[in-house]
């Protein structure tokens, strides 16, 4: 396999010279022995300290540029190193790669660093994770780095390229017998997937940099952090109390969500992924406001938008010329919307949508699944029902997802008597092969709308929403939180025939056509449309979610703790040995993760604002997290490490 590597790097039109950087272990000798007969140099070092021996065969061979190409990687491609090498010698950039975020296959790794780079690094790297795979400290913030992304779209099953294990290995000889010895291009094996599926099948569904993960782990100390002081955050809340019920606005913003004496109560102010209380801790934030600041928080360029707005006027007599050229973006974004409505919030829409579906057929009842908002329709449904009359609640009835005998179920029970169907299409869980098509065919089969609840899967997942991603159009749609990065607005749209019910029905707003909050969603769809903001999220939020899986296996806790869904929005479970929820591991790791700057409820709201180092930040803190509360998963009485009282959820939704 080294002999595959290097041929396939010779290939490479640009690179000077080719070293092979091994340890100084006897069971490396059959290494060096191989590299004389191939009349490879060959450089020899220590074995843990990678970043050393690199270092030292750098200087050993006068190299100026290095591209660290690993051993493992059989089909690396020649053309694809000299592609970030180009991009390298532009001079504006101390490390160039195409791992920052994974457009290539895993398998092509390419990493192109000045010695300058290399020798900070050398010098100032120290943890041992660090050292061993030559590259973090590179990647950590205290560099100029560049991504090169692959103009070909890879699919995620046929991702892996790599060989860590024996079927991978069974994977690259299949590819080699097919191509041959010659110097073939990753395109190429991209096609002989597409043609022999069995062949993709055979690939390895293993985390990426899984090993760099577990270091992180290894590496990480198991003492309990520190209490943080959140004197003020008690005193404002003593105060909110005497005049806010409950003491917030928003219920998942209480402090009852949250282990209390533990965590910050009131934030002073946020920049970027962060947020500081206002005793003046700083946190990276994956709360978000519950999913609204898609860029994070104070965006210069949104915060101008709305200014502009605000110095001529915000909530005008007569509609505003931004409403139109609003509503017209978002119809040729949503493949539903012909026609768009806006509110405020999740719930105004949600609840309009219904009202437009009950209107539109004559019929009352609602089929849900998911969370659709406070108003008496849905909440009726939940055990937040007081104050909700009988005769509402009887009327929504709930589904369960990926299973449509549930929904088929509703419609014999109730024949002819079904409004509209709602339901998330995507939250934490992958739609069933067909399952989406499926509800919208039962749905219609029974005189029924179906209106997707894409509050908080819209602009996430793309600027087409979860029913771009999979392809199933709904009749009506709702989307909010993401739209203006923090900012109030929210939209219902729809195909035109439906959508003109809002004519006749009533719902209508005082501050709906307000402009900044339109303003700043003007601004918030030119930079998802014209950056990377998108990829970056989920680029992001991947090796979050990887490395957190990664060193809760490590930990031997993967079956008590595991992070689900999708990159750009994803949950993070706690189970008891049955499988069960555990309130109590959950509140131990939200409590320990908070103690070391980082605040979350119990999912990662990713923001193009977490960068690379807050990532970093991130998983060591996870990892120390991991490694604390770890020892206490065996005693008698986890709860008593709780440092206060318990969150209380709000109520069960998903």
């Amino acid at each position: 396999m080294l002999g595959r590597v290097c041929d396939r790097v010779r290939t490479s039109q640009l690179l000077d010279q080719l070293v092979v950087a091994t340890s100084t272990n006897r069971s490396d000798d059959a290494i060096a022995n191989f590299c004389n007969g191939e009349h490879i140099q060959c450089f020899r070092g220590g074995e843990t300290d990678v970043l050393d021996r690199f270092y030292h065969a750098a200087r050993e061979y006068d190299a100026t540029t290095i591209a660290r190409i690993t051993a493992d990687c059989p089909l690396i491609d020649g053309e694809i190193i000299d592609r970030i090498l180009r991009r390298f010698l532009q001079g504006d950039c101390d490390y160039v790669s195409n791992t920052l975020r994974y457009t290539y296959p895993d398998g092509l790794d390419v990493e192109v660093f000045s010695f300058a780079a290399l020798d900070q690094a050398w010098k100032y790297a120290e943890k041992p994770s660090e050292r061993e795979h030559v590259t973090p400290y590179l990647r950590a913030g205290n560099f100029r780095t560049a991504n090169v992304e692959s103009s070909v779209k890879v699919p995620v099953e046929v991702s892996r390229w790599t060989v860590d294990h024996p079927g991978d290995l069974e994977f690259v000889r299949e590819i080699f017998a097919a191509l041959g010895d010659t110097n073939f291009h990753f395109e190429q094996v991209l096609d002989l997937m597409r043609k022999q599926p069995a062949m993709a099948a055979m690939t390895n569904a293993e985390i990426s940099n899984d090993g760099y993960y577990r270091s992180l782990y290894r590496e990480a100390k198991s003492d309990a952090a520190g209490k943080r002081f959140v004197s003020q955050s008690e005193a404002w809340l003593k105060r909110s109390l005497k005049v806010i019920p409950g003491g917030a606005q928003t219920f998942s913003k209480g402090y009852t969500q949250y282990v209390q004496g533990v965590a910050p109560v009131f934030l002073q102010r946020g920049k970027g992924c962060r947020v500081w209380d206002v005793d003046g801790n700083e946190y990276i934030d994956y709360v978000q406001g519950l999913l609204p600041n898609i860029l994070g928080y104070a965006h210069d360029e949104v915060n101008h938008a709305v200014a502009a707005h605000i110095f001529e006027g915000n909530s005008f007599s007569l509609p505003h010329p931004i409403e139109v050229e609003l509503a017209e973006r978002l119809t040729r974004l949503i493949p539903c919307a012909e026609m768009v409505r806006f509110g405020k919030n999740g719930s105004d829409v949600t609840s309009g949508a219904i009202r437009a579906a009950r209107a539109l057929t004559g019929r009352e009842r609602i089929a849900c699944c998911g969370y659709h908002g406070w108003q008496d329709w849905y909440i009726g449904s939940t055990t937040r029902n007081a104050g909700v009359p009988a005769s509402v609640r009887d009327l929504t009835h709930k589904f369960t997802y990926n299973d449509l005998n549930s929904l088929e179920g509703l419609f014999r029970e109730y024949p002819g008597q079904f409004a509209a169907v709602i339901l998330e299409p995507f939250n934490f869980t992958e739609p069933g092969p067909g399952f989406l098509q499926a509800v919208k065919d039962l749905t219609h089969q029974h005189g029924a709308l179906l209106i997707f609840d894409e509050i908080c899967s819209g602009f996430h997942f793309g600027l087409g929403g979860a029913q771009k991603l999979f392809g199933v159009i709904p009749d009506m749609a709702c989307f909010g939180k993401a739209m203006a990065n923090g900012f109030p607005i929210s939209c219902v749209v729809g195909r035109a025939e439906m959508m003109k019910i809002f004519q006749e029905i009533f719902f209508s707003f005082t501050f709906a056509g307000e402009t900044s909050s339109i303003a700043a969603a003007m601004k918030v769809l030119d930079i998802l449309e014209t950056t990377d903001a998108l990829a970056r999220i989920e680029a992001n939020g991947r090796i979050l979610q990887d490395g957190l899986n990664s060193m809760s296996r490590e930990a031997a806790m993967n079956d008590r703790i595991k992070c689900v869904g999708r990159p750009q929005w994803s949950l993070l479970k706690f189970t008891d040995s049955d499988g069960k929820d555990d309130p109590v591991l959950k509140n131990l790791f939200q409590q320990e993760a908070m103690k070391r700057d980082v605040l979350l409820l119990s999912t990662h709201n990713m923001t193009a604002a977490h960068d690379h180092a807050a990532i970093q930040q991130t998983l060591e803190v996870y990892a120390e997290v991991l490694r604390t509360i770890g020892g206490w998963l065996n005693d008698t009485s986890p709860a008593r490490f709780l440092e206060g009282s318990m969150s209380q959820p709000v109520f069960r939704v998903r």
